[in-house]
This record gives C-alpha cells, sequence and structure tokens, in this order.
C-alpha cells in the first residue's frame, strides 16, 4: 500500500463515525399536528344573491395529500346588528355553507357566526357593506403569451381598495369527428343532445388578485393584469370566455389579502417579501388562544365577461395533442346493426362501412372530448 492509499484509508476510517451517526432533523413546526379553522369567501349584498362561504382545515406541512379538509356538519350564520340571522347550509356535504338567496340592507352591518360539530364557536367583527363600482371594461393583449387586463374606476373615489375573483370556460372538441354514439348497448345518431365531439370546460381562479388605487389621486384601476395564458395552451384552442367578479375591500380587508398573496404567491427568493404572521377578524370564543384564518367582508360586487377566439391570435397552435387513434373492425349482428357489443370499454363507435354491416371502432381519446375534462352541455352564455 502507497503513501496516498494510506492517507485515503486514514480519513476514511476517521469520518466514518460521524456519518454513521448523523441522524434527520425535523423542526417542530413540521410536526406539529395544526388543525385550523379556514374560512373562504364573502357576506354577498348583491339584491337578490346567495353568499358561500367555504370551512376547511389545515394541514401539517408533512401532509402528501392534496385533498382538502373540510369542514362538515357546522352550523353557520350571516347575522346583522339588529339581531337578524341568515342560516348557511352545506347541502352537498363538501364544507359549501351556502344561503338561500337573500337581499341585504346595504347600510347595515354583518358578521359571520359560526359553530364547528364539536361545539367551538367563532364569530367576525362586523364589517360595513363596501358597494363595488362597474367594471369599465376587460382587454387582452397578446405578445407570445395572452394577458387579460382590467379597467374600473369609482367616480366617488370611495371603493380604492380591490380584490378580483374570476370564472373561465373553454370549448375543446375532440380529435375525432364520430355521427355515432352509444348507449346501453345501442348504436344511434349523434345530435346536438348526446354528440361528444364538443365540449365546454370550466374552472374558478386558484390565485389570489388585489389592486388599489390608493396612491393616486382619483379612484382609477388602468390595465390591472387578472390573468396570463401561455402560448399555445389549449384553452384558447377554439374559443374562451373568462367572468370577473370584482369585490370592494376595506383597507383592513385589503392589507390581509395582499399579505397572503405576498405569503403564498411571491416567495423564491431573498429579494421577496418574508412570510408574515396572518391576523384576520374572525375570533374564536370557545378557545381564546385558537388561531383562526381568513377575513369576513361584505360587498356588492360586480362583474364583466369576455370571449376570445381563436383566430383572433396570432401564431397560436390549434393542434390536438391525443393518443394514437387506434382503430378496429369489428363485425356486427346482421338482423340489428345497431346493437353494440364490444367488450373493450376504451373503444367507442366511429363509423360504418359502405355496404357492409360492419363498424370501425376507435379510442375514445379520439371521438370523445370528455376524454380531455368537460362537459358536452353548451353554456346558457355561450
Amino acid at each position: 500500500m502507497n503513501k496516498r492509499d494510506r492517507i485515503y484509508y486514514f480519513f476514511l476510517l476517521l469520518f466514518v463515525p460521524f456519518i454513521q451517526c448523523k441522524k434527520q432533523y425535523n423542526p417542530p413546526a413540521i410536526e406539529t399536528i395544526n388543525s385550523y379553522l379556514v374560512v373562504d369567501g364573502f357576506i354577498n349584498a348583491n339584491s337578490n344573491e346567495s353568499t358561500t362561504f367555504i370551512l376547511s382545515r389545515t394541514k401539517k406541512l408533512t401532509d402528501t395529500t392534496s385533498q382538502t379538509l373540510s369542514e362538515l356538519n357546522a352550523q353557520v350564520f350571516v347575522i346583522n346588528k339588529s339581531g337578524s340571522s341568515f342560516a348557511l347550509i352545506d347541502a352537498a356535504r363538501n364544507g359549501n355553507y351556502t344561503s338561500p338567496l337573500l337581499n341585504l340592507n346595504s347600510s347595515d352591518q354583518y358578521a359571520l357566526k359560526i359553530t364547528t360539530s364539536d361545539g367551538h364557536q367563532y364569530i367576525s367583527d362586523f364589517v360595513p357593506v363596501k358597494k363595488s363600482p362597474p367594471i369599465d371594461s376587460l382587454t387582452w393583449r397578446q405578445d407570445s403569451s395572452l394577458t387579460v387586463y382590467l379597467n374600473t374606476h369609482d367616480p366617488n373615489n370611495n371603493t380604492i381598495y380591490y380584490k378580483w375573483n374570476y370564472i373561465e370556460t373553454w370549448e375543446h372538441y375532440a380529435p375525432v369527428q364520430t355521427f355515432w354514439v352509444q348507449n346501453n348497448g345501442v348504436i344511434s345518431s349523434a345530435n346536438a343532445s348526446n354528440q361528444t365531439d364538443s365540449c365546454w370546460t370550466t374552472a374558478n381562479s386558484t390565485t389570489i388578485i388585489t389592486g388599489s388605487s390608493v396612491a393616486l389621486s382619483q379612484d382609477i384601476i388602468s390595465s390591472a393584469p387578472i390573468t396570463t395564458i401561455v402560448r399555445n395552451d389549449v384553452r384558447i384552442k377554439a374559443r374562451y370566455s373568462i367572468l370577473v367578479q370584482q369585490i370592494p375591500l376595506t383597507v383592513n380587508a385589503y392589507n390581509y389579502w395582499l399579505l397572503i398573496q405576498k405569503n403564498s404567491q411571491e416567495l423564491g427568493t431573498l429579494f421577496d417579501p418574508q412570510p408574515s404572521q396572518l391576523t384576520g377578524n374572525i375570533h374564536p370564543l370557545t378557545n381564546p388562544n385558537e388561531p383562526v384564518i381568513g377575513y369576513v367582508t361584505a360587498a356588492t360586487t360586480t362583474q364583466k365577461r369576455i370571449f376570445i377566439s381563436n383566430n383572433q391570435l396570432n401564431n397560436w397552435d390549434t393542434r390536438i395533442s391525443y393518443n394514437q387513434c387506434d382503430t378496429k373492425l369489428i363485425g356486427t349482428d346482421p338482423l340489428n346493426t345497431f346493437a353494440y357489443t364490444y367488450s373493450d370499454t376504451a373503444y367507442a363507435p366511429w363509423y360504418f362501412t359502405g355496404f357492409t354491416p360492419d363498424l370501425y371502432v376507435t379510442k375514445k381519446t379520439c371521438i370523445d372530448c370528455r376524454e380531455y375534462g368537460g362537459v358536452t352541455t353548451r353554456p346558457v352564455f355561450w
């Protein structure tokens, strides 16, 4: 053994005990089982509309599941200062508590009261009703990607603080058209009520979008970015629609949502805002030291919708990605051509051959747009 080898083995033997003694360290904050109440929603003071709040629970940082921990079997009420109350019901048992259609007094103040299934009680501060001005316009601009912008203003200079949500809907097609459908083993002609060529998918916004005119001499919001769709995104392969809802906020509510926005969407570098403590306006009555996540706002809202078609865009790919259309020719019953008995449920009828009672079938991914999400019922606003 030469000198270099002896030195190598010496250091190897020296460090082996340290390597063996190294233990994984999990900070207490990661291991702590915290199940705090999360309250998401606002008191809707629009005439003849309902109010919805979503109740859920926080999870451990080490939890691998993305499933929401819904808070079920709670008693939820919107109350006003005069003592009247309006119940919200979780009819679907998914943590979404909704009121009947209400006509709240916009000059009154309202709060949210919650009693969970374990008897714990929570109540928010009473908040005034903020009134939203109209949305002046929604516009869009395409560079490579496409961005939707919002313009609004309050001539009375009363709003100043804003929050926006949106619902987007897009039309998409099956890669290959078929004139036949099958249901319960019977093949029939496709029509508007049972077609599988055209689908519509709807999704809610998942980001927090806020804006303020506090630094301006007038209450004007100009070209506030609402969402960006990257070039060639499937959502504008055909036609796309976005419905934007505008919610006015108090200064305290705005600061709360701005803090969440910074904590959840702008972290990643040393120069980004650092995580901060959230302080909402919902208070636990049973256990005063229990944190509660959420901020209750009461407001009238306004909304506006625009449509964007693929033919309005520059160099936006319209091709639809799909698995290769594997086709098979199968025989049919000469006495009952429209009986469908093919056993592989991944396939569906495509077309009949000329004068023979044979049928081509192909993968559903080729002829059924529902394989890519959405429903075949055309939205009423489309």
